[in-house]
């Protein structure tokens, strides 16, 4: 018994007659009888009466009927629930990105795309760059944001794209001296009192020592932002950081620094051996355009 059986007498008990029966199932009708007469024989009962070329169907058939229309009816039920999860699936674009730029960048990222794209699901993890990068690679993840390219040689399934450089800034209480201008020397800034962020890892660590050329005196080492920046409201210190626009300008002041500091570095990376859903395609190109629109798009493809 199959569902090609099922569906062919559903139709016959519907219409009574093989001939209409086999054109509207574009079937010819020595081959509608014959998988009707293979399923009588398998039930061991007669579904229809034959009386030339009129048909009724059997009290054997009536029964079978009501399983036969349920059956088919689950059927087409979960053929639509596959459909759904298909779909659903297809909207789904799972991201994976280092714990700073989970905090800072990938929030702002998001908004701005699903306020042109509400139908899309994201899910979101934050990780150290390693594992980001051996999800991509496994397909557990369709994209990763992470700041550097360290040990990119050894994923060569994976392209990366530069797509956004932040600048440092430092910010200071809203009452400190420093608050009023435009921008400061970090020479300047010797006899301060220091919150550093103390990331996860050392790749997120904003190291003074670099940055400053000098060991500067470091009070506290929070290890989330939201800490960090309520001890400078709070006039603990000044802070060396992103400028982000998780930055609360009502309670601290961001200054700029003169020195010509590096900037921040943030990638997408995606395996590019793997299919992409329409979705996530959209939202590549959208990261992508970005990148272009912000001049610092370089593509680096690691073969």
């Amino acid at each position: 018994m199959n569902l090609q059986q099922l569906e062919y007498f559903k139709v016959i008990a519907s219409t009574k007659n093989f001939t209409t029966a086999s054109n509207l199932l574009s079937v010819t009708q020595p081959a509608l009888s014959k998988a009707i007469a293979k399923l009588e024989e398998e039930l061991d009962v007669s579904l229809f009466a034959r009386d030339g070329r009129n048909i009724e169907i059997t009290h054997f058939g009536e029964v079978f009927l009501k399983y036969a229309d349920a059956a088919l009816n689950e059927v087409q039920r979960g053929k639509e629930k596959l459909q759904e999860m298909k779909r659903c699936k297809d909207c789904v674009i799972s991201i994976a990105s280092t714990y700073c730029l989970g905090a800072t960048f990938i929030p702002f990222l998001i908004s701005n795309f699903l306020s042109n794209s509400l139908q899309t699901k994201f899910n979101l993890n934050n990780q150290s760059r390693e594992e980001i990068l051996k999800d991509l690679k496994y397909s557990r993840i369709n994209f990763g944001f992470f700041d550097s390219l360290k040990e990119m040689e050894a994923y060569p399934e994976i392209e990366a794209v530069l797509v956004q450089k932040e600048a440092y800034v430092l910010i200071v209480p809203k009452n400190h001296p420093l608050a009023s201008q435009e921008e400061v020397t970090l020479e300047a800034l010797k006899e301060e009192n220091f919150i550093a962020y103390k990331g996860t890892s050392q790749d997120e660590t904003i190291s003074y020592e670099e940055i400053m050329g000098y060991t500067p005196r470091i009070i506290a080492e929070p290890n989330e932002g939201s800490i960090l920046a309520g001890l400078v409201a709070a006039g603990a210190g000044i802070a060396i950081i992103l400028n982000t626009p998780i930055i609360n300008t009502n309670k601290i002041s961001v200054v700029k620094i003169k020195d010509d500091l590096d900037y921040k570095k943030i990638y997408i990376g995606w395996n590019k051996h793997v299919l992409l859903s329409e979705h996530q395609n959209l939202f590549k190109e959208y990261v992508l355009k970005l990148g272009r629109e912000n001049d610092v798009l370089e593509n680096k493809n690691i073969n």
